[in-house]
């Protein structure tokens, strides 16, 4: 086989420039082929995520809305322990003071009125006495105990030597009562 060169070198020249264009044309094309197909799936992709994260955010939200009503009721819990916890530790065994109260006082002794103001730590005793004696032996027990400070028992509840009615106030000493 014979090849017979019909062009001039001008035209081979044009020829071999064209060629080139057109292999340089086929690889832009082929490049913005490729670029248009990668920025589709990227706006593919990003509308799927999009999607996806609205899905999780309104989840998320149901979620919330459904776990208010657990967290208000464990709160309103929390608060009641609280409270219950500092009603424990302000406890205090009231029938053990009254016993002590009871020791301390003598036979001829008898109360009307004990009111104690457990806010001021404070207490108030009227009764009457069959003898100033009995009197002042329970003003001296009460001084002498360790539940009682600033006992005060009036002198005029002393003038009389028998059925002495009378009025004594102290303070309570909280932290010595169990």
């Amino acid at each position: 086989m014979i090849t017979i060169n019909l062009l001039s070198p001008v035209q081979k020249r044009e020829l071999k420039i064209k060629r080139v264009y057109v292999a340089i044309k086929e690889l832009i094309i082929l490049v913005l082929l490729f670029t248009l197909i990668i920025a589709i799936m990227l706006l593919v992709s990003k509308y799927i995520l999009d999607n996806s994260l609205a899905r999780l955010i309104e989840r998320n939200a149901y979620t919330i809305e459904g776990n208010r009503d657990v967290v208000s009721k464990i709160n309103a819990i929390n608060t009641k322990i609280t409270v219950i916890d500092k009603i424990q530790k302000d406890f205090k065994k009231w029938s053990k003071f009254f016993i002590t109260l009871t020791d301390l006082t003598p036979n001829n002794i008898s109360y009307d009125l004990i009111k104690i103001k457990y806010s001021e730590a404070s207490i108030e005793i009227r009764g009457t006495a069959k003898t100033r004696d009995d009197l002042t032996k329970l003003k001296d027990n009460l001084t002498d105990s360790q539940i009682f400070s600033d006992i005060n028992l009036p002198l005029q509840n002393l003038l009389a030597k028998e059925n002495n009615n009378f009025t004594i106030t102290a303070k309570i000493l909280l932290d010595k009562i169990n």
